[in-house]
């Protein structure tokens, strides 16, 4: 399968995820291009966030957006916090301080918690569902 193919596929599945469970882009299309698409750790966050830019996400967030599920002004603190988070963890990323092994292990370890939370919060019976949803 070709590179190219491979991305279109996993980008299709990830959207398809994203848009229906909202896992980060940084859980599916990361290690997804790493391993089906033989991006590097550094490659496959930079195709994550150049794709993540306004032409992608606006479709489904006009969906949300339509059902009164989004909030604006929680959407801009979080915006802005990103824009913080990126400029920052870009330049460490990019910067050649932390090898390309120590960023796949991060990675790892980043999903392996937030699975771990999130298996935890259901099987609890944590209700994470949304109140105007509560269905």
């Amino acid at each position: 399968m070709s590179a190219l193919f491979a991305a279109l596929v996993i980008g299709t599945v990830a959207g398809t995820l994203i848009g229906t469970i909202g896992a980060g882009a940084g859980a599916l299309l990361v290690p997804s291009l790493m391993f089906f698409a033989g991006q590097s750790m550094q490659g496959a966050v930079g195709v994550t966030l150049a794709m993540q830019t306004l032409p992608v996400g606006i479709g489904g967030a006009y969906l949300y957006y339509k059902q009164g599920l989004i909030d604006l002004w929680v959407v801009a603190a979080v915006a802005i916090g990103m824009l913080a988070g990126i400029l920052v963890g870009g330049a460490l990323a990019t910067s050649g301080e932390i090898s390309p092994v120590k960023l796949d292990l991060l990675l790892g370890v980043v999903l392996v918690v937030l699975g771990g939370v999130t298996i935890a919060k259901t099987l609890l019976g944590y209700n994470t569902v949304h109140p105007k949803r509560n269905s």
